[in-house]
C-alpha cells in the first residue's frame, strides 16, 4: 500500500524495553490521498538511513511511504512501518 502524506511533526519517543532503554523517532504523518484519506493522524516509524538523511528536514513535507506493516502503539496510535519512496516530491535515493 503507497500513502502520499504530509509530515505534522518530527518526534522522538523513549522507553525501557525487555532489553533497556529504547528511542524510536518518529514522523506524525496527515493521509493526503485523494478522494478517501484516513480520518486521523498516523506515526510512521523512521527507519536509520531515513533517520540520517532527513532529520531537521522533514516537517511540512509531502511525501510517499510504501506501507509493510500497520500497528497499533501506545495510547492506541496507530504506526505504520515501510519504505520511503518520495520525499517532497522527489524519489527518495537508496
Amino acid at each position: 500500500m503507497t500513502v502520499p502524506c504530509e509530515i505534522l511533526e518530527e518526534l522522538v519517543e523513549s522507553f525501557i524495553g525487555k532489553h533497556g532503554p529504547k528511542t524510536v523517532p518518529l514522523w506524525v504523518c496527515l493521509d493526503r490521498s485523494p478522494g478517501g484519506a484516513l480520518r486521523n493522524a498516523f506515526d510512521y516509524e523512521v527507519n536509520p538511513d531515513e533517520q540520517e538523511k532527513f532529520a531537521g528536514k522533514a516537517t511540512g513535507k509531502t511525501i510517499e511511504i510504501a506501507i509493510s506493516e500497520i500497528r497499533v502503539g501506545f495510547g492506541g496510535r496507530v504506526r505504520f512501518k515501510g519504505q520511503l519512496r518520495k520525499f517532497g516530491g522527489e524519489e527518495a535515493q537508496r
